[in-house]
């Protein structure tokens, strides 16, 4: 269920999902106000708190109660990032939406540069691409691995960040996508046209309040996650293993037949049978695995577990719990 009670049209809404980050929430909201002044546009901004173990929910609590232009919203659980942004997206008001991170390493101070390729362009979504990003060495070569792969599943040619803008119709369609496992970047590829998807080069600054919320185990699920709900990759990957192996299995087979009417001599050997059956068995659970994957995610899908669970919002200073 969606809940908004607000008819102000803005010019601009901002996207934030929201997890333990309570010291730079302000200093956001300070900044973009800045930011939005001097572009002389009415704006609002929707937090999207994804189940944060700090403060974050009572720093947003006050954000909302003392500006009425944010929006502020507690998720029931933890369903990470591209389900928070999708949560923000039903609560929106503005002809465009702006989605950022929580941690201040995307400068409020760069929209302008977003802005400014959207209008003078024929563009629906534009995204901002890092001269330099400032992520630790390890974190850096991850990501960028991650964003190969989502570039070439996306066809945008270069790697898409979360860092963007969209027109309003852009995000009214990526909205209506009810499936659980949710990558935004895909619905918009899906949504747009890859000749109205642009990019401008913008900063990229080094986190200086708290930690990445990012371990290595959460890029791995956020790469498996992309690789089997929007390719056929890992199906295409067990078809060309099998088709190898019953290749490399006939030349054996050939390969003993000749070798027995040569030399007369039949080869025998427990070892190599026990291992050859052990190695294929494991290839045959491998490929089950694969099938299980794609089988459980769409009995996920099928089953309409939601995208997010709305726990309480805060809006025009008002509570409204569910």
């Amino acid at each position: 269920m969606v809940y908004t009670t607000s008819l102000v049209q803005y010019d601009y809404s901002v996207v934030v999902p929201v997890y333990n980050c309570q010291r730079s929430l302000s200093l956001l909201y300070e900044r973009l106000d800045a930011v939005f002044r001097q572009l002389k546009a009415r704006w609002e901004i929707v937090f999207v708190n994804d189940c944060s173990r700090d403060q974050s929910w009572e720093v947003l609590t006050q954000l909302a109660k003392d500006h009425a232009n944010v929006i502020a919203v507690n998720l029931q659980n933890n369903f990470g990032q591209h389900n928070a942004l999708m949560c923000g997206f039903h609560h929106v008001h503005g002809r465009r939406v702006i989605t950022m991170d929580d941690d201040l390493q995307h400068p409020p101070e760069e929209i302008p540069k977003l802005i400014a390729v959207l209008a003078k362009s024929s563009f629906s979504v534009v995204y901002g691409q890092y001269k330099q990003k400032n992520h630790g060495t390890f974190r850096d070569f991850c990501s960028k691995t991650v964003n190969r792969f989502l570039a070439k599943v996306t066809g945008s040619g270069y790697g898409v960040t979360s860092f963007r803008i969209m027109e309003r119709n852009v995000v009214e369609s990526i909205k209506r996508s009810s499936q659980y496992y949710v990558m935004v970047d895909v619905l918009i590829k899906d949504a747009v046209h890859s000749s109205l998807v642009g990019h401008c080069v913008v900063e990229h600054h080094s986190r200086t309040l708290g930690k990445s919320n990012y371990s290595f185990r959460k890029l791995a699920t956020y790469a498996l996650n992309m690789i089997f709900n929007y390719t056929t990759l890992p199906l295409r990957m067990a078809s060309v293993l099998g088709i190898f192996f019953s290749m490399v299995s006939f030349l054996f087979a050939v390969f003993f037949v000749l070798y027995y009417f040569v030399q007369g001599v039949a080869v025998s050997g427990w070892t190599s049978l026990i291992l050859a059956i052990t190695f294929f068995s494991g290839l045959i659970l491998f490929v089950l695995g694969i099938l299980g994957e794609y089988i459980g995610r769409i009995f996920l899908h099928e089953s309409n577990k939601p995208q997010f669970v709305v726990k309480e919002i805060i809006e025009g200073g008002k509570k409204h719990a569910f």
